[in-house]
């Protein structure tokens, strides 16, 4: 008696495991592609004197919002404070001295890639455009503008696969006869509407 492998084995069609075979190989090789280059960008930046150990701490409260980062600092300090833990000690939790002044320049890059990284984050979750929280002729609003339009083709290509997964669905209509979505009672298309279709100013 087969296993239940290979029985389950006979029943895909050559075409649906070379597509899968495919997909899966290229997701691993952009996924490790992806891994070699944060590797090469912390080489880099551990050449230039930045603590790894110092960042990794910081972009997980980045990732948080702001009162849940300082919450987890104050708790931080004082379970530091409990333990005896020198640095929990200090009045001045940082301590000495107080790091050098970001200059202008620098400081409106950051909230410009800040920008640009939300929109990214919002475009991929399929947020509309005109969700854009920064002010209209802003350059950090056209940031945010260019991260959503390259966020929102991944989550358009997703949207996509998951159709073409589902195949075209049918709904029954009033005379028994059945009608592909999308199409009105008298055949015509009805077009759904894209998230990408808003144009907000910039």
């Amino acid at each position: 008696m087969a296993s239940l492998a290979e029985a389950s084995s006979h029943n895909v069609p050559p075409e649906t495991f070379l597509h899968h075979y495919r997909e899966i190989r290229d997701c691993k090789r952009a996924h490790a592609d992806t891994g070699m280059a944060v590797a090469r960008a912390k080489k880099s930046a551990k050449g230039a004197g930045i603590d790894l150990d110092a960042l990794k701490m910081l972009e997980k409260l980045a990732d948080l919002d702001t009162d849940e980062a300082e919450l987890q600092l104050r708790n931080l300090r004082i379970y530091a404070r409990w333990i005896e833990l020198p640095i929990g000690m200090q009045t001045n939790f940082f301590g000495e001295p107080e790091p050098a002044t970001v200059s202008a320049k620098a400081a409106a890059e950051q909230r410009e890639w800040d920008a640009r990284d939300k929109g990214a984050a919002d475009g991929r979750a399929g947020h509309e455009r005109d969700n854009n929280p920064h002010l209209v002729g802003s350059p950090e609003r056209a940031a945010y503008d260019r991260g959503w339009i390259d966020g929102n083709k991944i989550w358009l290509k997703g949207q996509a696969k998951i159709a073409a997964e589902m195949g075209p669905a049918t709904t029954t209509n009033g005379s028994g006869k059945s009608k592909a979505n999308g199409s009105t009672a008298n055949g015509t298309s009805r077009k759904r509407r894209s998230s990408g279709a808003v144009q907000p100013s910039l």
